[in-house]
């Protein structure tokens, strides 16, 4: 099984026995969303306060996202560039996901998604945002890899899901993983984590 870490259904899925310790395997970004005029000048940035910093300077609309985690990466960077006054740029309206993101391209407003799901759904309706911002550590988010237990589920492969669970730790995966790109985005997009547990998996 791939989770990103700590999604209560995947804590609960193992604390309860069904799965095993979660390996780290790679890291995907959250992605500060954005207009193509980009009237914040945040394309291209690394460093996503400083582009947060920027919308709210020039008060570019910016829609939270009321997921979880991506809301709570807001407030984040909200105290970061010092509790800027909200007034008249900053826009919570309880929308989420794909309506977060059709809501911020509306008034060409910044929002952040995650990348792959935005991705997802540019295929089913396209939305004029593009990712601005992805190579900030902050934006990252950790994708584990759970072996589940034969003795709590029947019929598990456990030699296979080893090997499938190795194969994703090996150096060569994780080179492909770091060099892989998604069409039209030059950006990396994915970080291998494998070296977090690689003293298992190396030959000595």
């Amino acid at each position: 099984m791939i989770s990103h870490y700590g999604h209560k259904n995947a804590e609960e899925f193992v604390l309860d026995g069904f799965g095993s310790w979660p390996e780290t395997v790679f890291f995907n970004p959250m992605a500060l969303l954005g207009p193509p005029s980009d009237p914040a000048q945040v394309g291209g940035l690394t460093d996503a306060a400083e582009a947060f910093r920027r919308i709210a300077t020039t008060k570019a609309p910016f829609v939270v996202n009321n997921i979880e985690g991506v809301k709570y990466l807001g407030e984040i960077l909200w105290n970061a560039v010092g509790n800027p006054d909200r007034t008249g740029w900053y826009q919570d309206q309880g929308l989420r996901e794909h309506d977060a993101v059709t809501s911020a391209a509306q008034p060409t407003g910044y929002t952040f998604w995650g990348l792959t799901p935005f991705l997802t759904a540019q295929q089913h309706g396209a939305v004029a945002l593009e990712p601005m911002v992805l190579e900030d550590p902050l934006l990252q988010r950790i994708m584990v890899s759970v072996r589940v237990k034969p003795n709590h589920v029947s019929g598990i492969n456990t030699r296979g899901a080893m090997a499938l669970q190795q194969y994703l730790l090996e150096p060569r995966t994780q080179a492909r993983i770091r060099a892989y790109r998604y069409p039209g985005i030059d950006q990396q997009i994915w970080w291998p984590a494998g070296r977090d547990n690689a003293a298992a998996f190396l030959p000595a």
